[in-house]
């Protein structure tokens, strides 16, 4: 059942021919990236925020019509409904709690950037999509598991981290499935037939879109270098745990398991050590397989409540 899963969550996609003039050109103009809404950027921002209260997401989520329906639609799923149902953003905040408020913020905010142009692009937002989610919700349980300390922005860095590639995706699905067929391998070359190809990686893209969208310096470093957590030297801890969360969810992706996965041979792994110990590193590998299972539960949740959003 476990591998079935697996085999239903994840699909791969067809390489047709390259043409990247358009995005090209787009991507000289900062412009004509994705947007999303001032009460999604400001959201994020707040329950990132140590001083901010349940009181102070909720007044500013009652703004937004489509972050208002998916916090009172999670707070009333089967997982978190109680007696009675929430009949308002307040009582929904109350009983989703601070961090389970931003998840639930930053995937609907988020999810109105995978807007595709045709079945192909579909089908391939569809996959990268669960990917964002399935390491974003490894991250956030293998923070809890080391006490690494962050308080929802490892979430946000696990969702947005490959938000270059949605945006390739997006403007032009034939390149972009030609460039990156969504195998899910870690041969480090991809990033290298990019720039050969069009000039920019999708780290670079991702960064352009987190500039254009103000969000903070953590989430940017690590769209940026979640492929080379070495060269993070701001956040060194959080790149590092993106890194490790986008290393897992690609071999669980690509092999349907977690045998053979070998933490030591993981950049992400192998940055984490150094700047938070043996200690926490151990109990952040001892968590892998339970957050593996629990993650994909819950990004199979995730996707079919916020579906229609």
């Amino acid at each position: 059942m476990f591998f079935t899963a697996f085999r239903r969550l994840f699909r791969r996609e067809p390489s047709p021919q390259l043409h990247t003039s358009d995005l090209v050109r787009d991507l000289g103009r900062i412009e004509s990236f994705p947007t999303l809404s001032h009460v999604t950027v400001r959201a994020m921002a707040l329950t990132n925020d140590p001083k901010a209260t349940l009181a102070d997401v909720a007044e500013l989520i009652r703004h937004d019509p489509v972050l208002s329906v998916g916090v009172l639609k999670v707070a009333n799923s089967a997982a978190n409904r109680g007696r009675r149902a929430s009949e308002n953003v307040q009582q929904a905040t109350v009983r989703l709690g601070m961090r389970r408020c931003q998840q639930v913020i930053a995937t609907v905010g988020v999810r109105g950037v995978f807007k595709y142009t045709s079945p192909l692009a579909e089908l391939m937002c569809e996959t990268l999509l669960r990917h964002s989610l399935f390491t974003a919700n490894i991250a956030s349980r293998l923070n809890a598991a080391g006490e690494l300390g962050f308080r929802g922005e490892e979430f946000t860095a696990g969702l947005l981290h490959d938000i270059g590639r949605v945006i390739m995706c997006v403007r032009a699905p034939a390149a972009f499935a030609s460039l990156d067929p969504l195998t899910f391998q870690e041969d480090g070359g991809i990033l290298a037939r990019e720039r050969d190809a069009i000039q920019f990686d999708h780290c670079e893209i991702g960064v352009r879109f987190a500039r254009a969208n103000q969000l903070p310096p953590t989430v940017t470093n690590a769209i940026l270098n979640h492929h080379y957590p070495q060269a993070e030297r701001e956040f060194p801890v959080l790149v590092a745990l993106a890194a490790v969360a986008d290393g897992i969810a690609n071999h669980a992706q690509r092999e349907r398991k977690l045998t053979n996965y070998r933490p030591e041979k993981c950049p992400g792994f192998i940055r984490l050590l150094a700047n938070v110990g043996p200690e926490k590193t151990r109990a952040v590998r001892a968590a892998v397989s339970r957050a593996v299972v629990e993650s994909l539960r819950e990004t199979r949740a995730m996707l079919k409540l916020t579906a229609t959003m």
